[in-house]
């Protein structure tokens, strides 16, 4: 089983219109509302890769019994702790053709000290029948800097194995629950190194420093140029499939999605022909949810077709 953790979830809703002016009175042509939340994200694609997936987090309000509803009748257990307040929206204002998207993020609920120990017991059960867990995302107010140091040390002391895929200080913070996998971008590795590293070498470099720390798989996205993935033995070069992107959000929370899903199917420690294969299927899971608007949508033929189409160039 995989458990997914998103901390801050919402209501992902798009508004669609032929053209938006500041200061009028705008009509919103169409309207699409999701659960969203890249912890979500992650729950979402994992499941339609075929995983058995648990969604949990903090959820609270209308918005939440939303979140809660929509997951079920995707086929996703939800099982998250109910906090007071209303779990946050999201809008992206989407103007006609794609020509310009401006979105409005909302901080969501204040989370205080009893809500924290009640997902903290969940997150201990839900653990000891996990094989993967992953915590995404940003964290609501109220929490401690370092929640997900203490979050990622439970999931472990149950014999999960552990993937961390957030930004900011709550990733520096984060590392030091020394999670298996982590996926930072360049700019989230330079905020947790003090420096840029410049070419893939340096890249690598500075990837095994946190290595070093106790992290077993750091993988760093690179854009257009692909991905980085290192661990304490190896480092490849990952470049995806050439295609028309349409969406890059999700992207992230779709590999992450493959990757617990192939390590969810071993029965023993991965090795590194795991690793390689694990990498290459989530790179053309990322390469797929990039073709459809709304994040953490696969589709898994494209999965299939895209995954031979993955370069994997060992460093």
């Amino acid at each position: 089983m995989i458990t997914t953790i998103t901390l801050n979830a919402a209501v992902d809703k798009s508004y669609y219109m032929n053209d938006f002016k500041l200061d009028k009175v705008n009509r919103v042509k169409e309207l699409l509302a999701v659960p969203g939340g890249k912890g979500i994200n992650v729950a979402k694609v994992a499941h339609t890769l075929g995983a058995q997936v648990v969604a949990s987090g903090f959820l609270g309000g209308v918005n939440g019994q939303f979140i809660h509803q929509s997951l079920q009748q995707l086929g996703i257990i939800s099982d998250f702790a109910w906090v007071k307040g209303n779990s946050r929206e999201t809008i992206a204002i989407i103007e006609a053709g794609g020509s310009s998207q401006t979105e409005l993020l909302e901080p969501g609920p204040i989370i205080d000290e009893e809500a924290q120990y009640k997902l903290e017991n969940k997150i201990s059960e839900l653990s000891n029948g996990s094989k993967v867990v992953s915590f995404s995302g940003s964290i609501p107010r109220g929490l401690p800097y370092n929640i997900y140091t203490r979050l990622i040390q439970i999931a472990k002391k149950h014999g999960a194995i552990t993937i961390l895929d957030t930004s900011g200080s709550y990733l520096s913070h984060g590392l030091e629950g020394k999670p298996d996998i982590c996926k930072p971008n360049l700019e989230e590795l330079e905020q947790c190194l003090g420096y840029r590293p410049n070419g893939k070498y340096e890249v690598v470099k500075a990837a095994k420093q946190l290595i070093d720390k106790g992290i077993k798989l750091v993988i760093v996205s690179m854009d257009k140029e692909g991905a980085l993935a290192v661990t304490n033995q190896s480092a490849w070069s990952i470049s995806p499939p050439h295609i028309k992107v349409k969406n890059t959000v999700g992207c992230g929370d779709s590999m992450v999605a493959a990757i617990a899903y192939y390590l969810d199917r071993l029965v023993s420690p991965p090795t590194e022909e795991d690793i390689e294969k694990a990498l290459r299927l989530g790179t053309a899971t990322a390469a797929s949810n990039a073709l459809h608007q709304i994040a953490g949508s696969i589709q898994l033929d494209e999965v299939n077709y895209f995954t031979s189409m993955v370069t994997l160039k060992k460093l």
